[in-house]
């Protein structure tokens, strides 16, 4: 592992530090003034601002700006950078073929460059996957509510499957729908719609969506239609989730 950074580069030696980096296979990280373009499936433009520019061995290349952990563009592995002088700026220029897309980050000024020769075998190993939420009620069905009893573990219906159809203490059918991430309205809504499948039936039932957090949103449209919110916060491990953006996502 070798890291070597520049002060303040110019235009040339940007485009030589990232030609020497993408030859030799290391990570190339560029503090800049700059401009984006994005080509593809639609078109955008990403006018001047102070951002971090990252391009990785396999062709990944991203665009982050001060704020937000998601990069306001990027491109994904399998592709090529490659570096080059237009109009007397360094321009980092991301392809890929399928599908034909294109990010071409114009530096306008170049703050520092970082070139890091990393060496990296290990392979994430996530705990609490909603396989492991599933298990865990399964076994514990108490957690959720006293005297709960699972009844059917993924049972299908016409909206999909049904994570566990279970029967309270007193008998009465509950859809419990499981989620890793945060709870969201979506969740909500696919939960109603399970929910309703059962509604002309002479049994009342009840709806429960059981996720590691939720908002009072959530809640509060959860109480309004009369289903109910149990947290597991002991699988929350970046709840929330994460989504990947591009510039024609804006």
């Amino acid at each position: 592992m070798s890291v070597d950074q520049l002060a303040a580069p110019d235009p040339e030696e940007v485009v030589e530090a990232a030609k020497a980096a993408f030859r030799d296979g290391a990570m190339l990280t560029v503090q800049a003034r700059c401009e984006v373009e994005y080509e593809g499936r639609t078109s955008g433009h990403l006018g001047p601002g102070d951002r971090t520019l990252v391009a990785k061995p396999d062709g990944t290349f991203l665009v982050h700006q001060p704020t937000g952990h998601k990069p306001v563009n990027w491109m994904p592995g399998g592709g090529t950078v490659s570096p080059r002088i237009s109009d007397g700026d360094a321009v980092l220029l991301a392809r890929r073929t399928n599908p034909s897309e294109r990010v071409e980050a114009r530096i306008l000024e170049a703050h520092g460059l970082t070139r890091f020769d990393a060496t990296d075998s290990a392979t994430y190993e996530e705990s609490g996957t909603e396989a492991e939420m599933h298990e865990y009620i399964e076994a514990n069905p108490d957690e959720l509510e006293a005297g709960l009893r699972i009844v059917e573990h993924e049972r299908e219906t016409k909206y999909g499957f049904v994570d566990f159809f279970a029967r309270d203490e007193s008998g009465t059918p509950v859809v419990v729908e499981v989620k890793r991430i945060q709870a969201t309205l979506n969740h909500f809504d696919q939960l109603q719609r399970y929910v309703s499948l059962y509604e002309n039936t002479n049994d009342e039932v009840r709806g429960m969506l059981v996720a590691p957090a939720a908002s009072e949103r959530v809640k509060r449209a959860l109480r309004d239609n009369g289903l109910e919110f149990v947290a597991l916060p002991e699988f929350e491990t970046d709840a929330k989730g994460s989504t990947e953006a591009k510039l024609t996502d804006f």
